[in-house]
């Protein structure tokens, strides 16, 4: 357990940088509407909630971790296998933290606040399975995309990488554009976010993480630098 808390500490000191981004782009933002609605009346404006703004940060984390802590770790004495799964780990913590704050927070908006905000949890209905539902969805959910994120990062420097690059860059446009799969994407899509069925939206989404969470293994083992 000891050495999972040095990953969290350690990726925590890697990527603190983009958290503070994220968060003073939060507070500028805040800052810019606050100087608008003294001017205007902007009392009937819808935005996105403070919560949903805070998830850029679990996409920055798969971005810049497989960038740039792999080298760092690696140098120290820690084999592929250490590196790999103590990622899984920090993405499972900071998943789970974030997902939790959305269940929490869009009601201290609603009810404290007073602020008229557009949330995705309540978008996706998400939040019609609970909080613990909610919580679930979300944090899988999470996960799967920053699998997904983190397993194109470290494939990057390979060609099978830059193959999956372009398959998932085409693949939507493609998808949407020809009518006979059209009805396929839309039938992905519900199934992942919109799913009437808490047990099949986070077992999907669950199958897709370990898909891509084996596809980062293949590339991370073979990784030198």
């Amino acid at each position: 357990m000891g050495s999972l808390a040095v990953h969290l500490k350690a990726t925590y000191l890697q990527a603190r940088i983009c958290i503070w981004m994220v968060v003073v782009f939060i507070l500028l933002g805040r800052l810019a509407e606050y100087m608008v609605g003294l001017f205007t009346d902007s009392s009937q404006n819808s935005v996105l909630s403070d919560g949903n703004l805070l998830l850029l940060i679990l996409l920055l984390f798969a971005i810049v971790l497989p960038l740039g802590y792999y080298s760092r770790i690696v140098h120290i004495g820690a084999s592929r296998k250490q590196y790999f799964w103590g990622l899984q780990f920090v993405y499972a913590v900071w998943a789970a933290a974030l997902a939790l704050f959305n269940c929490l927070w869009p009601m201290l908006e609603a009810n404290v606040f007073h602020k008229n905000t557009v949330d995705l949890v309540e978008a996706f209905h998400w939040n019609e399975f609970g909080v613990a539902g909610s919580f679930l969805y979300q944090t899988v959910f999470y996960l799967m995309s920053m699998a997904l994120l983190s397993m194109l990062v470290s494939g990057c420097r390979h060609f099978a990488g830059w193959l999956l690059w372009a398959l998932f860059i085409v693949a939507i446009p493609i998808g949407t554009a020809i009518p006979e799969l059209r009805a396929h994407v839309v039938s992905f899509f519900e199934a992942l976010l919109f799913n009437r069925s808490l047990l099949e939206g986070v077992g999907f989404n669950l199958v897709l993480y370990f898909v891509f969470v084996a596809g980062g293994w293949l590339f991370t083992r073979r990784r030198t630098h």
